[in-house]
């Protein structure tokens, strides 16, 4: 991939530390005959309401994602503790099933949306906004693609009928407000705004190490908005709006770790991102399931960043897309649902700077190092989507479905069709058996696809996948198994300047498979306690179209165990605690050092074989304490959590670090987050 500088990140990261009920239910008991004869009265009970109730409340699923401790007021770092799912620290998100961060997808509210993990810590999104959050590992159904990973499909709930109200929520990372109440019987609204508070704790001009020193205190903001008017029983209007932005910034000095590498890592580093999306949605619910909606959404996303001596990249990206769908029953035992998309996509783009050709299935960067390279330019990409879905209940037990999906985009003129199916099999009335298989594609990663620097041609990632298992209920306990296929074909590989005449730079040759088994045992809240435990084991490879070796992926995580696990003390008090242990992550080897030929004076590291070695196994334990109480006469709580509670030291990497005074050079470790304490209160007014 083109990069900026392969540490960039990595060295502005140590800166930081289903509505439950759908309808309305009214009772009313009467007597259903007077006479003598029928002296007992008989209750008759009656339930009316709407389908386009507002949906308020979070979803079971969800809510135990939001219970889960040690988040540090951050619910959607949840998604870590599920099966298969793995930290990347190189893209800060997360890697899903032997699949590159790259493959994965995030939606919210229906459509396509900006990161929702931020670059520098954190979420994107208010937790106290989240309705529902549904990971779909592999072979999601037809409504849902631009992913050969997994899709991450997130929804904000509906504003609150209620008079005006919020939640103040102040801890050591951030802190938010949220307003919202109903604004007539039909309308109702709410507004959240976060800021980050850890720049409080961090000063300009602060030395973190040897060389490093800070020039832009972090600093984190986002805001979610939302309107709602419910005309009539039929029809929902909805008018949201989000935004997120994160800044920071390093100076490096010839001292700092990179400096003594490099020469062109001298100088400032920075971060500068923002990201903006407002959807109008409109929601018909007809009679019998029918349901009609229609959305219109305008996402704008920023990016910013320079290091060294002037060396800088600028990318704006606007989405403006279309969205219908409509669901149907066809008979009584089947559904149907269908859908278009359609929309477009444009990209400004502006840098100075030394390239290096690179993916992630590659040990050395340094080795594909380019010239110096300045140009500006647009490009447009157009897009077209349809999908087609139906669910057959086949019998009482058995339920069939199948679909497919269109895909069109023109800048590569690729077109797709995708099928997908899945049966559910209800053997008894506690075991389910699953099976499920799909083709699924994305879109090519832009940077590697432009004009000048990258492929014009390249062509976009394709990935079939295989799933089965079964989910099996007894006595408030639930036990998963799940087993899983993934062939990937069309992947990127960089090419050397040296031994590329044509100036391809990329091309899309390398296949590769992931395969793997996971295991969840969890524990309803049917007493005081509740939890799970979540254990993976999988192999992810990649072949090399050039030796037809096969290599294990960076990514590749063998084993893979979270246990949550929550408890009620009482008096309002709640226990909760986590604990992950996994694989090491795979690593190439430095070897030696050998003279840099741009900078003869400085070292340059040696690789062995790719991906040959391995971390040592990595773990850790996050416990907090959570207690309902009151402040002022109003609801509060309080949070007192401590991640790596045993303060382990996870080993996450290794570089050279050269030392010219000594004529020699060492090699020096990475480590994440030690032992770090956190404190937060939440007033709801």
């Amino acid at each position: 991939m083109m990069r900026a500088k392969p540490r960039l990140k990595l060295l502005l990261m140590p800166l930081l530390l289903s509505n439950l009920t759908m309808l309305c239910a009214t009772a009313s008991a009467q007597s259903t005959d007077t006479s003598p004869q029928h002296l007992q009265q008989v209750e008759r009970l009656t339930v009316s309401g709407r389908r386009n109730m507002p949906q308020t409340e979070v979803s079971e699923d969800t809510q135990k994602l939001l219970n889960i401790g040690g988040l540090m007021g951050d619910p959607i770092q949840a998604l870590y503790t599920l099966p298969g799912v793995v930290y990347d620290t190189t893209d800060s998100a997360p890697a899903v099933r032997g699949s590159s961060p790259r493959d994965n997808h995030f939606m919210l509210d229906g459509q396509r949306t900006g990161p929702l993990l931020n670059q520098l810590y954190g979420s994107a999104l208010n937790g106290d906004l989240l309705r529902d959050f549904t990971l779909y590992p592999a072979a999601f159904p037809a409504p849902f693609g631009h992913a050969t990973g997994a899709v991450f499909d997130v929804t904000l709930r509906d504003p609150k009928d209620q008079p005006i109200g919020g939640i103040i929520d102040l801890n050591m990372l951030r802190t938010s407000a949220l307003v919202e109440g109903a604004l007539t019987d039909t309308q109702g609204f709410y507004a959240a705004y976060r800021h980050s508070t850890m720049q409080y704790f961090i000063k300009k001009d602060e030395e973190l190490d040897d060389g490093e020193t800070i020039t832009k205190v972090p600093v984190l903001n986002d805001y979610q908005l939302r309107y709602q008017w419910r005309p009539g029983e039929q029809h929902k209007l909805t008018l949201t709006a989000l935004g997120v932005g994160e800044k920071a910034g390093i100076n490096l000095s010839e001292a700092s770790e990179a400096g003594r590498i490099d020469p062109d890592y001298i100088g400032e580093a920075y971060l500068n991102s923002r990201w903006h999306s407002q959807q109008l949605r409109y929601d018909y619910f007809g009679q019998t399931q029918q349901h009609l909606s229609m959305s219109v959404l305008q996402l704008n996303q920023q990016e910013r960043g320079g290091f060294g001596n002037g060396q800088f990249y600028q990318l704006d990206q606007d989405n403006t897309e279309l969205q219908l769908s409509w669901q149907q029953p066809l008979t009584n035992s089947v559904l149907l649902q269908t859908g278009i998309e359609t929309g477009q996509l444009t990209a400004d783009y502006n840098y100075d700077m030394i390239l290096y050709y690179c993916t992630d299935h590659q040990q050395d960067c340094e080795a594909n190092r380019g010239e110096r390279e300045q140009d500006s330019d647009r490009l447009k990409i157009r897009y077209q989507t349809a999908y087609i879905s139906t669910d057959w209940q086949l019998t009482p037990d058995l339920l069939w479905q199948l679909g497919g999906r269109y895909d069109h985009q023109n800048y590569t003129s690729e077109t797709l069709f995708a099928p997908r199916t899945r049966i559910s099999w209800f053997a008894t009335n506690k075991l389910e058996l699953v099976a499920s298989a799909g083709r699924h594609q994305r879109q090519a990663d832009i940077e590697k696809a432009l004009p000048k620097i990258g492929n014009r041609n390249l062509q976009s990632p394709h990935s079939d996948h295989y799933a089965a298992g079964f989910r099996y209920q007894f006595d408030g306990w639930r036990l998963l198994l799940d087993l899983y296929y993934k062939k990937m074909w069309q992947l990127p590989r960089a090419l050397n300047p040296a031994e590329d005449p044509q100036q391809l730079h990329y091309v899309s040759d390398v296949t590769g498979n992931s395969r793997g088994l996971e295991l969840m045992l969890e524990k309803e809240m049917l007493d005081n306690w509740s939890g799970w435990l979540a254990i993976s084991y999988s192999q992810s490879e990649r072949t090399d179209p050039l030796t037809g070796a096969n290599t294990p992926y960076r990514l590749d995580t063998p084993v893979v165990i979270h246990g949550v696990l929550n408890y009620k003390l009482g008096n309002g008090w709640t226990l909760g605690s986590v604990f992950t242990g996994r694989s090491g992550n795979l690593y190439s080897p430095i070897t030696g050092a050998r003279p840099n030929p741009y900078h003869p004076d400085y070292l340059l590291p040696v690789y062995g074989e790719l991906n040959s070695k391995r971390l040592p196994f990595y773990h850790r334990l996050d416990l907090e304490l959570r207690k309902q109480s009151t402040l002022f006469k109003r609801p509060a709580e309080y949070t007192i959590a401590v991640r790596n509670l045993y303060n382990c030291e996870n080993v996450t990497g290794y570089y050279l670090l050269n030392q010219p005074e000594q004529q020699s050079y060492s090699i020096k470790k990475d480590e994440d987050l030690g032992l770090f304490p956190y404190v937060g209160m939440k007033l709801w007014f």
